[in-house]
């Protein structure tokens, strides 16, 4: 239901909750009984599509690829799924959502599906050698950490070739990690 409400108004910032309550055939008032704000049920609703998202992402992913074929499948599919979900696409292009999602998840990430994942594989490159030895693991998330970082402030970058930007990034991050042989 919300997904249809803010994909039709434009959405997150030009929906209202009328316009939310309007669909879901509810009182402003027991909408209110249940949220304290349009932003409270955004989230929500961001939570279970961005955990159904998730799944698919990992389970999408061939680890038996090279390093640097894994992550530019991550971040490829990432991308895509973030484009094909109305919702999921309010967080991915529109700044202040992101930071309305950074806000409520600040101590979340780190029990991740995808965190998870990618640290399973850090390890795992590190352990058989195509990573680093001399680069520690929380130094190799951080460089993970900065492409996240890089994302939130996509529309300062000023291109049209975004997704572009971060697939040759995440490139030179798994260049740089890569051992040497």
């Amino acid at each position: 239901m919300l997904l249809v409400v803010f994909s039709s108004n434009k959405g997150f910032k030009k929906t209202n909750i009328a316009a939310i309550t309007q669909q879901a055939d509810v009182a402003v008032g027991t909408f209110y009984k249940y949220y304290s704000s349009k932003e409270e049920i955004f989230y929500e609703v961001y939570q279970a599509e961005n955990e159904t998202a998730k799944r698919k992402i990992v389970d999408q992913i061939d680890e038996r690829q090279s390093p640097k074929e894994t992550i530019k499948q991550f971040i490829t599919t990432i991308i895509q799924m973030s484009k094909q979900n109305p919702i999921l696409a309010e967080w991915y292009k529109n700044t202040a959502v992101s930071q309305l999602i950074m806000k409520h998840d600040k101590d979340n990430w780190q029990n991740s599906l995808v965190y998870n994942f990618l640290i399973k594989n850090i390890q795992r490159w590190q352990e058989t050698g195509e990573f680093r030895q001399d680069i520690d693991e929380e130094t190799t998330l951080a460089l993970f950490n900065a492409l996240v970082v890089i994302d939130n402030h996509k529309e300062e970058i000023r291109t049209d070739n975004y997704p572009y930007v971060l697939e040759v990034l995440a490139d030179m991050i798994v260049d740089g990690l890569s051992a040497r042989k």
